[in-house]
C-alpha cells in the first residue's frame, strides 16, 4: 500500500492478559502507541488502521484438526471490520447471508479430507479500527464460525502487519526525518 507507515506487533497466546490458558479467546493490551515505537505519536489518535496477519502458527496436531474437521482456522478481532462481510445463515433477526466481518485472516490447516485452491495463504490487509490504543480480542474460530477446540492450552503465534495512511504533511518524508 502506498504512502502507508507499517508497524510490526508479535503476539504470543501464552504472554495473552485474559485467555492464556484457552487460547481461541484472548485478549492483549496493548496500552497506548506511545509507549513502544518511535513515530507512533503520529498516529494514536488515528481511527483507523489496516491489518494483515503476515505469520501465524498454532501448536496443534494435524491428526487433531482432522478429527475435529477443521479444514481453516478463521483469525478474528473483537470488533467489525467496516469493510468487510461475511456470509451468515439467514434468520429472523438477519434476513439476509451477509453480516459484518470481523476477520482479519484466514489459514488452511491442510487435512486430508478438503482440496484447497492454495495450502499457503496470503492474507491482505483488512481495515480495522486503530488497534494500537488499549485492549484487543483476537479469537479463533474454524470455518463454521465455532471456537477452536485447542488441545489443553496450546499456545499459538502471529505476526501482525499494522499500516497507517500517512498524514497529508508526512507522505514525502520517510521514517527517520519525522524528527
Amino acid at each position: 500500500m502506498y504512502n502507508m507507515e507499517y508497524f510490526e506487533v508479535f503476539l504470543n497466546s501464552a504472554d495473552a492478559n485474559q485467555g492464556s490458558t484457552t487460547p481461541h479467546t484472548t485478549i492483549f493490551n496493548l496500552g497506548s502507541i506511545n509507549d513502544f515505537v518511535p513515530n507512533s505519536h503520529l498516529y494514536q489518535n488515528a481511527d483507523y488502521c489496516y491489518v494483515k496477519v503476515k505469520y501465524f502458527v498454532v501448536e496443534e496436531t494435524l491428526a487433531n484438526f482432522n478429527t475435529g474437521n477443521v479444514g481453516t482456522i478463521l483469525i478474528e478481532m473483537g470488533s467489525a471490520m467496516p469493510n468487510s462481510v461475511r456470509s451468515e445463515e439467514i434468520s429472523t433477526s438477519n434476513p439476509r447471508n451477509m453480516t459484518q466481518s470481523n476477520i482479519i485472516g484466514l489459514v488452511p490447516t491442510s487435512i486430508g479430507s478438503n482440496t484447497y485452491s492454495s495450502t499457503r495463504y496470503e492474507n491482505d490487509f483488512v481495515k480495522a479500527s486503530n488497534i494500537l490504543n488499549g485492549d484487543i480480542v483476537i479469537n479463533l474460530k474454524d470455518q463454521d464460525n465455532v471456537s477452536l477446540t485447542l488441545t489443553a492450552s496450546k499456545a499459538w503465534c502471529m505476526l501482525l502487519c499494522v499500516g497507517f495512511e500517512k498524514q497529508p504533511e508526512l507522505k514525502n518524508k520517510s521514517n527517520i526525518d519525522y524528527f
